[in-house]
Formats: structure tokens, C-alpha cells, sequence
């Protein structure tokens, strides 16, 4: 047994004697036999934690995260940060989602590619290009090796072709040594920092979070933002440049909008500093449902969320966690969805209704 792993449940081990035989055999790693993190260090025990309300909707709960770190020896990182050992697959602890619907989603017809080999010592951070992801899954993990010091100065390693502007936001919370890898790729040692921003522990579907994280996250990033001395905003983050899960009206929203004293902002045009600059000093935030939405943790605590959704978009984490976590005031508008654009259930272009709108802004 690797250190930093056991088995969740007996397996036969003679098949498969390590992780090459299963690339060899372009086994699925659904097939692998299930492994576990040991911690190494443990920060926090998952228990129940809140009750997410605000008016109109049904009570939420909660659940605080596991946070741990872990350390295995010779392992492959892959797809969205699922470790593959000589002795099976770690599913749990590392990704957005522990529950097994998800597990099944992503691996189902995913083999594992050849990604090279790391011989060093590294700290796993990897990645999507889903921003809001990269913020509440895999830059949010780093925030536990402040609760190990001595982790803090080894190289991070990335998961190769995520943008650029990405590392810049580890680079805000001090990190300056990072290593970007393949997909698949094998690393000699590797600590791994839990992810603490996740659905499902394990039999489960509820939220977990980590309000350490997030505190410490904040004040990391926004520690230099001079907030009191600068203008408060009113914006609406837009996604008329996504490729999916559009306004079919956003002209006309957008014009309705600046009427009453809130601009338009396109966050992709922006470097991270003024994303920083503007969304920390915001009284009012207008944002989608999605990526997009992770980006109302730097808001004031006394900012107002007003969040465009669809109807059947459950939408737990990002703004809405944020927003109960930070005492935010958080409202949440539906729009009427007209056509799927993406793969994904919350995919879908839509219509608002501007008098609608505008009565969940000035609530």
C-alpha cells in the first residue's frame, strides 16, 4: 500500500499488479478498484454545517468539507484530477464532484494518455478551463497548505494549456513556483491538498464547503485593493461573448439595465487586477448562473447579488454560497429558457422579462 492511500473495500489485487497493466490493457478506470486518501495532515472533519435561506426558496443545506492533505508516491494525475496508483484509482477528495453519477460522467469513456513523468516533489493544484471551477475547485485547494508552511515554497503543479491568466490568480495569493503537466502525466511525489469546494460525501448530493477557504482566500487576494477610498460600482457581468447560455434579448437587458445606473462588463476583457479592482468594490452585481458567478467571493460582504437563472438550475455553490456565507444579500431572477445550447441542463439561452427583473433588483 502506497502511503497516503487505502482501500475502500477488498479487491483482488492479481489482475491488475500496477497502473501500467491498466494502460496496457486500455482498461476503464471505472473498472480500477476504489482507493482513499489518507491525510496526512487533517484541517477539518465533513458535518453538517448551514442552512442556506432567503426568501422564495426552499431551505439548503450544507455541509462543511473534508480538508486534508495527502501525500502518495508515483501516481498519475488525470482528466479532472482523478489520481490513478499502481493499486487503483482515488475518485474521492479531488474533484468538484464525489458523488457517483458524476464519477461515472467524466471516466465513462475516458482512457488514460501517456503524459510523461515528473521525478520531483510537487503540490498538486491541476485544473479545467471552466473558470469558475478553477477558482472554487482547484485555487481554493491551495488555501490549506497555509495550515502546513512547509509545503508552501514547493512547486505547484498545473494541468498544461489552461490559460495564462489562470496562474496569475495563484500568483495573488503568494504561490511563485509552478509546474504545468500533461494529462495522465505520472508524478513521482505528489502532495495533494483536498478540494473543498465539492457535491457529495460520499453517498450524497449537498454542497460541502470550507469557510476557512474562502476567508482566507479573500484576504490573501484582496489584501492590497484599497477599498474604502474608491467609488462603489453597479454591474452586470454579461455573457454575450460565451458560447452558450445567452440573453436572446441581452441588448435589450443590458440597455434597461444601464437606465437604471448598471453597466455592462465583459470579465474576459479584463486582466485580473481589474477584475479584482471592480467586482471588490461593488454595491450591486448582476451575474449568470455559472463559471461566471465565483467571482461575487471578492465582492463587499455588503454587496446585493442578483443572479439570472433558469428554472430548473438548482445552482448551490458560487454566488448563492458565497453570497449566505458572506451575508451578502442574494436574490435570484428566472428566466424563461427558449433552446439548449450546451451539454449541460443549465445550458440554455433565454428571454428576460424586464418588469420581472426589475422587481427582484429593488427588492
Amino acid at each position: 500500500m502506497r502511503e497516503g492511500l487505502s482501500h475502500t473495500e477488498a479487491v483482488t489485487m492479481n489482475n491488475f499488479s500496477n497502473s501500467e497493466v491498466f494502460i496496457n490493457q486500455r482498461a476503464r478506470p471505472l473498472d480500477m478498484p476504489r482507493l482513499e486518501l489518507e491525510p496526512v495532515i487533517e484541517i477539518a472533519r465533513p458535518e453538517s454545517l448551514m442552512l442556506l435561506e432567503n426568501p422564495g426558496f426552499k431551505p439548503y443545506r450544507y455541509g462543511r468539507a473534508h480538508a486534508f492533505i495527502s501525500l502518495v508516491e508515483n501516481v498519475r494525475v488525470i482528466d479532472t484530477g482523478y489520481l490513478v496508483t499502481d493499486e487503483g484509482i482515488v475518485v474521492h477528495g479531488v474533484t468538484s464532484g464525489n458523488y457517483e453519477s458524476n464519477i461515472e460522467g467524466q471516466l465513462r469513456d475516458y482512457q488514460i494518455p501517456d503524459g510523461g513523468e515528473l521525478n520531483g516533489e510537487y503540490v498538486l493544484i491541476w485544473g479545467r478551463e471552466n473558470f469558475g471551477h478553477w477558482l472554487l475547485t482547484y485555487t481554493m485547494r491551495a488555501t490549506l497548505l497555509f495550515w502546513a508552511p512547509e509545503l508552501l515554497g514547493k512547486t505547484l503543479l498545473i494541468k498544461e494549456g489552461l490559460p495564462k491568466r489562470y496562474i496569475e490568480w495563484l500568483q495573488k495569493m503568494g504561490f511563485r513556483y509552478f509546474v504545468f503537466g500533461k494529462d495522465g502525466v505520472r508524478v513521482k511525489t505528489l502532495w495533494v491538498p483536498s478540494v473543498v469546494t465539492y457535491r457529495g460525501h460520499y453517498d450524497d448530493q449537498l454542497p460541502y464547503v470550507f469557510p476557512q477557504s474562502l476567508d482566507l482566500m479573500r484576504s490573501l487576494i484582496l489584501k492590497k485593493l484599497q477599498l474604502p477610498t474608491l467609488k462603489r460600482e453597479r454591474i452586470y457581468i454579461s455573457r454575450a461573448k460565451a458560447k452558450w447560455r445567452n440573453l436572446e434579448n441581452e441588448e435589450e437587458v443590458a440597455a434597461y439595465l444601464e437606465k437604471n445606473r448598471i453597466r455592462r462588463v465583459f470579465m474576459e476583457d479584463l486582466s485580473v487586477d481589474e477584475q479584482l479592482q471592480l467586482i471588490s468594490r461593488c454595491e450591486l452585481v448582476v451575474v449568470h448562473c455559472g463559471g461566471g458567478s465565483a467571482i461575487t467571493m471578492f465582492a463587499p460582504k455588503d454587496c446585493k447579488i442578483v443572479e439570472i437563472n433558469v428554472p430548473d438550475c438548482v445552482a448551490t455553490f458560487a454566488s448563492r454560497c458565497w453570497a449566505h456565507m458572506l451575508g451578502q444579500k442574494f436574490l435570484r431572477y428566472d428566466a424563461t429558457p427558449t433552446k439548449q445550447t450546451g451539454t449541460l441542463s443549465i445550458d440554455m439561452d433565454s428571454v428576460v422579462d424586464l418588469h420581472k427583473l426589475g422587481g427582484v433588483l429593488w427588492q
